[in-house]
């Protein structure tokens, strides 16, 4: 075992996660808490799931007293991912959202978690509902004006910061729900790839600040902790107000394509379900499940591309 902090040869902080301020939630910990730091993987939420190629990094273990960081070794997958256990990368290679789209990492958290089993986890609006206590999140601890972009996007200013991705895998005898989360947290203005020069932001293109990954991290699993009870009990009622303040699409006039249609129409809200309400020309209501968010009243980052339902 081995205490975070020092500095490597090459000028990267040992404890450039900030584990020594790391403390998720008792959810997070009670069966053991497991924590691996990486420093390059292909995919978080591969490595999390058991797919891909050994990486290289240190297991941290709760102990009850604190985090224990073994030393530096390969590490394979996990194969046997219980509640809490984390998966954070200083870079990754292969990050994807939904439908297989990249996720281009720009320096910053990449993190996947398994989401502590609970019946909300299963509810088709638990990825909304996670991305709107990632955007509240940003907000309250680092002063970021952040908002949510229907589906799984988190903008600033029409900029993209960062993107969450939920996957399931439920069969007879397992259930494992995971959430990853990429968030731009250091990159300077200017360093971003060309691609993304005018679509993307940071934490720190928005406020100055150097901010760990531990911070954003921890910060987030303790909202999700101290909310998942009073979201099964009380529904979307207590964050109603706050999903209309800070969804990006509300009152915009937007095309959604879907695998085998285009709807348009302008963006009244998100239902209980996660499904984006379109005002029709005609007046109707249309509900739309997933789908690929273009603004016609200004120019957008697009979101990610799914299946559509209409009710």
């Amino acid at each position: 075992m081995t205490k975070a902090g020092g500095r490597k040869r090459s000028g990267v902080h040992r404890d450039w996660f900030g584990l020594a301020s790391f403390t998720p939630g008792e959810r997070f910990l009670r069966d053991g808490g497991r924590l691996y730091l990486l420093d390059s993987v292909g995919s978080t939420n591969d490595f999390l799931r058991g797919m891909g190629p050994p990486a290289r990094g240190r297991l941290c273990v709760w102990d009850g007293w604190g985090w224990r960081a073994r030393e530096v070794t390969e590490l394979v997958p996990v194969s046997d991912a219980g509640p809490g256990t984390l998966v954070v990368a200083r870079r990754q290679t292969a990050g994807h959202g939904r439908q297989g789209r990249r996720w281009t990492d720009c320096g910053g958290l990449n993190l996947s978690v398994v989401i502590p089993p609970h019946r909300v986890s299963l509810a088709r609006g638990f990825s909304v509902w996670l991305g709107l206590m990632t955007v509240a999140m940003l907000r309250d601890t680092l002063q970021v004006d952040a908002r949510l972009k229907w589906p799984n996007d988190i903008v600033v200013c029409g900029r993209k910061l960062g993107g969450i991705l939920l996957q399931r895998e439920v069969t007879a005898d397992h259930s494992l729900t995971v959430g990853g989360l990429g968030l731009n947290l250091s990159t300077r203005p200017g360093e971003f790839p060309a691609v993304l020069q005018d679509t993307a932001t940071s934490v720190f293109a928005e406020t100055g600040r150097e901010v760990r990954p531990a911070v954003p991290t921890g910060a987030l699993l303790a909202r999700v902790e101290n909310e998942l009870d009073r979201f099964e009990q009380e529904g979307w009622a207590p964050y109603r107000e706050s999903l209309s303040h800070l969804d990006c699409l509300l009152g915009q006039q937007v095309q959604v394509q879907s695998i085998n249609r285009v709807y348009q129409g302008r963006a009244v809200g998100i239902d209980d379900g996660g499904a984006l309400k379109l005002e029709a020309a005609d007046g109707r209501i249309v509900r739309v499940q997933v789908g690929d968010v273009h603004v016609l009243s200004r120019d957008a980052e697009d979101g990610d591309r799914e299946d559509g339902d209409e009710d």
